[in-house]
């Protein structure tokens, strides 16, 4: 199974954002133990980064983000994949069109994410915990 994780959903790992980490730390595990195929969005590394190392600093910031390259793979953007966002006129937040894009272009079974404007836009769109309740119920 492939899934695209969003942002805030390694954040709440890393930074410890109770109580969503609880379940996001489960995805990470499993995508460790290669149980689901998960990515990030290439552009994603950048706003961990600022965010791990305003919290946790630089060294920790650059440990976490070689931690999870290990775990997950990037969805790389193009001009094109740009372009395909800008021109999406339902959703005004160019971050939130280019997560849908990468989500597409990944062809992941699921896009996982607390923010529910992007439940919106994907009908495969789960929140983690929502996502760790079917992988158990399987």
């Amino acid at each position: 199974m492939r899934v695209l994780i969003d942002t805030n959903v390694i954040l709440d790992v890393i930074l410890k954002r109770s109580p969503f980490d609880i379940a996001s730390y489960e995805i990470l595990k499993r995508a460790e133990k290669k149980a689901i195929e998960a990515y990030i969005a290439s552009f994603a590394v950048t706003d961990l980064y600022y965010f791990i190392s305003k919290n946790l600093g630089n060294d920790k910031a650059v440990e976490a983000i070689k931690a999870l390259l290990q775990i997950v793979k990037l969805v790389g953007i193009t001009n094109r994949d740009v372009e395909k966002a800008l021109s999406n006129s339902s959703i005004t937040d160019l971050e939130d069109a280019l997560q849908v894009q990468c989500a597409k272009k990944s062809k992941s079974d699921y896009f996982i994410t607390r923010d529910n404007r992007l439940k919106k836009f994907l009908s495969n769109a789960v929140s983690p915990s929502e996502f760790i309740e079917m992988l158990d119920s399987d």
